[in-house]
């Protein structure tokens, strides 16, 4: 929120947070300063006295010569009348403190002081608490005095107890974290016993204790003169306490007792109590519970946050609710309360009439069947209107009784009229009808059902919440929902704009994509080629031949996709000379090293055909002669679409099986609205040598890592059942494979697969009909379920059309299919002008940004865009195939740059300026006009990163780490120089790390780190060494997909030059590449990493092969709890690029055990500073 200034305050002046440091300048100057600072004010107001309603004065640096002034101006200028002063956070120490004594004594009008957040004891001299105190016996006016961590200690509590006994006109004092300790609070408690006016008293953490015998056996002070002082007296005058927060003060149970007996007596004024974090346990709760179902208590308000109070209190509490008739708020988070406990909670609510607030967040409700919370409490009561039940681990599972936590929510919800709040965030709820009872319930206005598992919105309920949106706030965010298309961001406002936009021209969804997924030569093109060859399957046929067999026109669309300059040329001479596929061995030398070379007879064809590279085509001919079928480059859009009925139709994408190839492919694949097929053939199952073993495994790990898929979203299928039904593989052992493994992975698949069994593809002339009808069939039931309840504003499909017309227009001009959102809005403006009867809503698009990017995001869902930053890619999916082909090599064939020889330009992944303009001049015309913004959203995308104004790495196109390359001969890890190593090592739980994860964090960290931190030099596609301390130390960052690890390992000569910044503590150099490691992960929420330390003896980290390789013991972290919400953490915004900032202290861990390391033996030291040997 934005801090007022002095000119915006309604009668009174706030300056909070500027620097006020000179009014501590010399006596004059300062006196000068503070007189013009009011007298500004007085002109303003246009009077002779300046009657000040809040004068806020916090955070401005004042010091303790600068408060001291500023008080000495107001006490010592009748024409100003301060009635609310704020003097938090100045460091006005104990002079300041004197002041305030001072002006206390003084002044006649003010009413309220803040001076928290000072240390009034620091600088010495006499105790500005006693002058202080001394002040408030003569002060007639005052009414509310704060000092609220002020270094009081049991002195500051004696001091006010004696002002307390004499003062008639406090009403309300803070002193919250003062640690005035058991005998200052004592002696307060006293003071209340004489005091009639004081009403707000605020102790929180101030060390009170609860009383019982010390070591010598003498009795500690205690609570008891509170009690006495509250009621517990025999009947004598108490004080007039209203308020009372003893917050974080180990009163434990002896405390929480002897409390207890005054809050049931009648004379008890006591309306507010806050006991958080005390340690009261069950029994203290117990005592509570018993006072106040007494039937005298006046208690209105009851904090037992933080106290692990358990089943017992819970249901000594729910006791007390069936006769307590004052309590209005009860808050009971954080007390360790189980399923039992708050199933007695909900039979108290069942019979109270009085309650009016639940806190039961962050208990254990969901660990058990037990629904009373629920089906008795919130159905029958009357009276409750806020129930918070966050973190409660409330699931949909089944009970013996097959009942569920959602249907008991819902079916309470149903019944019960009065609630306006309810919180049931953080737990596992996936019930549909919980929202469609909020949905209908007239009196809830506020909803939060955020981070669950709810996945879909009937659209029935999507409208009539529409309908609600003035009156209801809902937050459904961290939800994976596919309907409505929010994914995870669908907060109130985001929800609200959707609605509203739904609510006005609702469609339905006609359009969605079957991505073809699976290894290299698995049958992904033969699958989208049979099921979109329309009614004409026996053409299909000629496409299965292996290219001995192809004709002259096969291997004439071949040559001319190659893609260079002279692919055209290559495919008039396998016209002109009528050359097959059992032809093309002629036309290549092949030596015994597997290189190959035109042979004499291509050599003769170049003085006709000139413009070819004999030399590059050679090379082509004899990757495609040595795999035996052609295969996908890249992502194939096949051409034609599969219509399943109800007006919808599926479009296919062909992904190429290639590793090159999966960092695109993640992009492409992440979205909710799309159906995957993954295909295995039938042979790799019987076989774990087959290079397609696993391969349904794999893609069903591969595709969950990138989120949440919809349900009936997944299918499998098998391939080659030729091979299979001819005897190839044994036809029984390979159907049960098949079948066991099949329901492995939908067991795991999350509901991801709805079918019963996995599609066969047979391809035979007399079994490919009832092939394409078995895939249809299946494609539209699967289609049904994930488009079930997706509807969008119509104005999103308009918006699609409006693109696609875009996509048209340039590719018939030649142009890159790249729009910038300030380009988007002028189409869409453009058209509301050519078609006004549809602007009004559609123009809602230019003017919210945020319904923009859902249309945006609908368009990516579907295919139509894909958006970097500003930058969006029209049909990205055909784009792709034809851009990344021309850098991306095959199995064995190469790429287009590398056929062209320029593979000299193209070093470990460095693709550069040039190249792509050359790639780029066969599909469109000047594309060197628009490379800065091709190259911009290609670096957005984090698909490369610039090494410079010219050139640009790939990580995808990075060599592996193979034992060849020794990464101690090369100088990047001298380990024998080592006296320090610290590691740290993220292991993915379920066994599964994307293949383009690791790249994707190299781009991060490249683009991010200081130059020369990292080069392509010491950069591969599971490694990375990291120079730091002017290269004296080294970061060795490794993946390895086969044991689902990622480690970071900082070595150096000497302890000290394992420092980056200004942090203590542990291995900082570590902790800091660590942080933003795990600041990179979050983009893949649906991996989870366990963190442990690894052994800091070098020994440990030695060379094994040539190669670095960890043979010591993995120390297990534990998350350390942090107030600091890391969601709100920006690493641009705190620096974490150049040093740690504040990013490493939202990452705290902690070892689970001390032990040694198994390996070496030795102890571990982990601190910094310690000698590693030790």
């Amino acid at each position: 929120m934005k801090r007022k200034s002095a000119d915006d305050a309604e009668n009174g002046i706030d300056v909070s947070g500027r620097d006020l440091s000179s009014f501590g300048s010399q006596e004059n100057s300062s006196s000068r300063t503070i007189s013009n600072f009011f007298h500004q004010h007085i002109v303003k107001e246009g009077t002779q006295n300046l009657e000040i309603t809040l004068l806020n004065i916090s955070r401005c640096r004042l010091g303790p010569n600068g408060a001291t002034n500023l008080l000495s101006h107001l006490s010592n200028h009748s024409y100003i009348k301060t009635y609310q002063l704020n003097l938090q956070r100045n460091a006005i120490g104990s002079t300041g403190g004197r002041a305030i004594g001072s002006f206390l004594h003084q002044n006649q009008t003010c009413t309220r002081v803040d001076i928290s957040l000072n240390d009034i004891k620091a600088g010495g001299g006499p105790l500005a608490i006693e002058l202080i105190s001394n002040a408030l016996v003569a002060n007639e006016r005052l009414t509310a005095l704060l000092m609220n961590k002020c270094a009081l200690g049991p002195d500051g509590g004696a001091h006010l107890a004696h002002a307390l006994k004499v003062n008639s006109s406090l009403n309300e004092l803070q002193l919250e974290g003062n640690m005035i300790g058991p005998v200052g609070a004592e002696t307060l408690f006293d003071a209340l016993q004489s005091n009639r006016t004081l009403e707000v008293l605020g102790l929180k953490m101030n060390r009170i204790g609860g009383g019982g015998a010390n070591v010598n056996g003498a009795e500690k002070a205690d609570v008891r003169s509170l009690a006495y002082a509250l009621g517990n007296n025999n009947g004598h005058q108490c004080c007039q306490l209203h308020t009372l927060d003893l917050s974080y003060n180990d009163l434990r149970c002896l405390g929480c007792t002897i409390l207890a007996e005054s809050l049931g007596q009648s004379q008890c004024a006591l309306r507010e109590l806050t006991l958080e974090k005390n340690d009261i346990g069950g029994e203290g709760a117990v005592a509570l519970a018993h006072a106040l179902g007494s039937g005298g208590s006046k208690l209105q308000s009851l904090v037992l946050k933080g106290n692990a109070i358990g089943d017992v209190g819970a249901m000594a509490l729910g006791e007390m609710l069936q006769h307590n008739d004052s309590l209005r708020i009860l808050d009971i988070s954080s007390c360790s309360i189980g399923n039992e406990g708050g199933a007695a909670i909900g039979s108290g609510l069942s019979m109270n009439a009085t309650l009016q607030t639940l806190n039961h967040d962050k208990n254990s409700l969901g660990s058990g069947s037990n629904h009373v919370l629920f089906s008795e409490g919130v159905s029958t009561n009357k009276a409750l209107k806020t129930l918070h039940l966050s973190g409660n681990g409330i699931s949909d599972e089944e009970s013996l009784d097959s009942s569920t936590w959602g249907e008991a929510v819902a079916n309470a919800l149903s019944s019960n009229t009065s609630l306006q709040y309810l919180d049931l965030s953080n737990n596992a709820l996936s019930e549909g009808s919980i929202i469609d009872e909020v949905a209908a319930h007239t009196s809830i206005t506020t909803a939060n059902l955020s981070d669950n598992d709810f996945q879909s919105i009937s659209i029935e309920t999507q409208l009539k919440l529409a309908g609600r949106m003035t009156t209801l706030d809902m937050d459904l965010s961290l939800n994976a929902l596919s309907s409505p298309p929010l994914g995870r961001l669908a907060d109130s406002t985001n929800l609200r704009n959707y609605l509203t936009l739904l609510a006005s021209e609702k469609t339905a969804v006609t359009r969605i994509r079957l991505m073809v997924c699976g290894h290299g030569g698995v049958g992904k093109s033969t699958f989208a080629r049979a099921i979109t060859s329309e009614n004409d399957p026996s053409g299909f046929q000629a496409s299965l031949s292996p290219v001995v067999e192809w004709g002259t026109d096969r291997l004439m669309d071949w040559a001319s996709r190659l893609g260079t300059l002279w692919a055209e040329d290559a495919a008039r001479l396998i016209f002109d000379e009528g050359i097959t596929g059992k032809d093309l061995t002629n036309y290549v030398d092949t030596d015994s090293g597997g290189n190959s070379s035109p042979s004499e007879l291509l050599n003769s064809c170049s003085s006709t055909y000139q413009s070819i590279d004999t030399a590059s085509f050679a090379k082509a001919i004899s990757a495609l002669c040595a795999k035996g079928y052609l295969s996908t480059v890249g992502v194939v859009k096949v051409q034609g679409q599969v219509p399943i009925g109800d007006n919808r139709t599926v479009s296919l994408v062909d992904f190429a099986g290639q590793s090159e190839f999966l960092v695109s492919h993640q992009l492409l694949l992440s979205s909710l609205h799309t159906l995957c097929l993954i295909i295995q053939p039938a042979p790799s199952f019987e076989s774990r040598d087959h290079r397609h073993y696993g391969s349904w495994k794999y893609w069903r790990q591969f595709l969950s890592s990138l989120g949440d898929r919809r349900r009936g979203s997944l299918l499998l299928a098998v391939s080659q059942l030729d091979k299979v039904l001819a005897g190839e593989v044994n036809n029984c052992d390979c159907e049960d494979l098949i079948s066991n493994e099949f329901k492995k992975i939908k067991e795991r698949s999350s509901g991801a697969i709805s079918c019963t069994e996995a599609l066969r593809l047979d391809y035979r002339p007399g079994s490919i009909a009832d092939t394409i009808y078995r895939a249809k069939q299946a494609l539209s039931k699967s289609t049904n379920e994930v488009a079930h309840s997706w509807w969008v504003p119509n104005s999103y499909e308009t918006l699609s059309k409006i693109a696609q017309n875009v996509a048209k227009t340039k590719s018939a001009n030649h142009e890159l299919p790249i729009l910038t959102r300030d380009e988007l809005v002028h189409e869409i403006n453009n058209f509301c002008e050519r078609v006004p009867q549809s602007s009004a809503l559609l123009g809602k698009l230019t003017t919210d940004p945020r319904l923009l990017q859902k249309a945006i995001e609908y368009m990516e869902a579907v295919g139509d865009v894909m958006q970097a930053g500003d930058q969006l890619l029209i049909d990205p999916i055909g784009w792709f195939s034809t851009f990344l082909a021309h850098f991306v090599k095959d199995d064995l064939a190469v790429s287009t740059i590398q056929i062209d020889n320029s593979a000299l330009k193209k070093q470990r992944g460095t693709i550069h300026l040039a190249d792509v303009i050359e790639a780029l001049e066969h599909e469109y015309v000047s594309p060197h006009e628009h490379i800065a913004q091709i190259m911009e959203l290609l670096c957005g995308l984090e698909l490369c990163v610039p090494l410079d104004e010219t050139s640009f790495l790939f990580p995808c196109l990075l060599p592996h780490l193979s034992p060849c390359i020794e990464l101690l001969d090369e100088g990047f890890l001298n380990i024998s120089d080592v006296s320090a190593v610290r590691g740290h090592r993220f292991r993915e739980s379920s066994g599964f790390i994307p293949p383009g994860l690791f790249l994707g964090l190299v781009a991060r960290l490249f683009q991010r780190l200081a130059p020369g931190t990292m080069e392509p030099t010491r950069m591969w596609k599971d490694c990375a060494v990291l120079f730091l301390n002017n290269k004296s130390t080294r970061v060795l960052l490794r993946c390895d997909l086969d044991e689902s690890i990622i480690d970071a390992v900082g070595m150096a000569p000497s302890s000290e030059q394992i420092f980056v910044g200004a942090a203590k503590g542990q291995a900082s150099i570590v902790i800091w590449i660590v942080h933003l490691i795990k600041m990179f992960l979050r983009n893949y929420s649906q991996l989870k990493f366990d963190e442990a330390w690894l052994c800091t003896n070098p020994e440990c980290h030695a060379s094994r092969d040539g190669r670095y390789s960890y043979h010591g013991s993995e120390f297990p972290l534990l998350s350390r709890a942090t107030s600091k919400k890391s969601k709100a953490h920006d690493c641009d915004a705190e620096g974490c690029q150049r040093f740690l900032g504040v990013g490493h202290s939202l990452d705290l861990m902690q070892l689970s055990c001390h032990e040694p390391c198994t390996t070496c033996g030795k102890s571990q030291v982990f601190r910094l500073r310690d000698v590693i040997d030790d």
